[in-house]
């Protein structure tokens, strides 16, 4: 990646394990320039670069800087003041990235939570129309449930479904006898 940024020379590189790099720079210039291109894919795989702090958590970085786009708003909602209320339903909206012509802004993203694709807005005559939510450079993420942790065939959700789903279709789960009284009795 450092070879990407153009900076090969000016970066140097620690494995830190657990899937966690600490990347060095030589200048706050040059941090600052790479952290406003995040997120970031190398081999079909996303990743995001933080500012170093010293905190151990295991999910560690867990805000991810995304720029959003809203789609769908109509036109007479289509203010400053209400992207801001919908970037801050999706995060914390950062304030100097509002750009109201395109309707996009710079969002952090907590990425311990489902991402919303989607949100219902109602207009001042009480009409409701659902706006399309679009993460720039959002790269492999599940479509079931919104997470950034793992994808669609991986989805705890899913499984879950498909264990339920089994189990009540499942033949002889519960036999019914009839006993010599006529009574019907369940079994497992």
């Amino acid at each position: 990646m450092p070879s990407q940024w153009g900076m090969k020379d000016r970066i140097t590189v620690n494995d830190l394990g657990n899937g966690k790099f600490l990347l060095n720079f030589t200048s706050e210039e040059d941090l600052s320039s790479v952290l406003r291109q995040g997120p970031f894919h190398f081999n079909f795989c996303m990743f995001v670069l933080v500012r170093w702090e010293p905190i151990v958590h295991d999910d560690y970085p867990w805000i991810v800087l995304f720029k959003v786009q809203v789609i769908g708003l109509p036109l007479p909602l289509w203010t400053d003041t209400n992207l801001r209320n919908i970037g801050a339903r999706l995060g914390h909206v950062h304030v100097d990235s509002l750009d109201v012509a395109e309707g996009s802004m710079l969002i952090d993203v907590d990425s311990r939570k489902p991402l919303k694709f989607s949100r219902k807005v109602e207009s001042k005559d009480g009409d409701e129309v659902t706006i399309e939510i679009k993460y720039e450079k959002l790269f492999k993420h599940c479509s079931t449930c919104g997470m950034l942790t793992h994808e669609k065939d991986h989805c705890p959700s899913s499984d879950v479904r498909s264990r339920l789903q089994t189990q009540t279709e499942r033949p002889g789960i519960f036999t019914r006898i009839i006993n010599d009284q006529g009574k019907i009795n369940k079994h497992i």
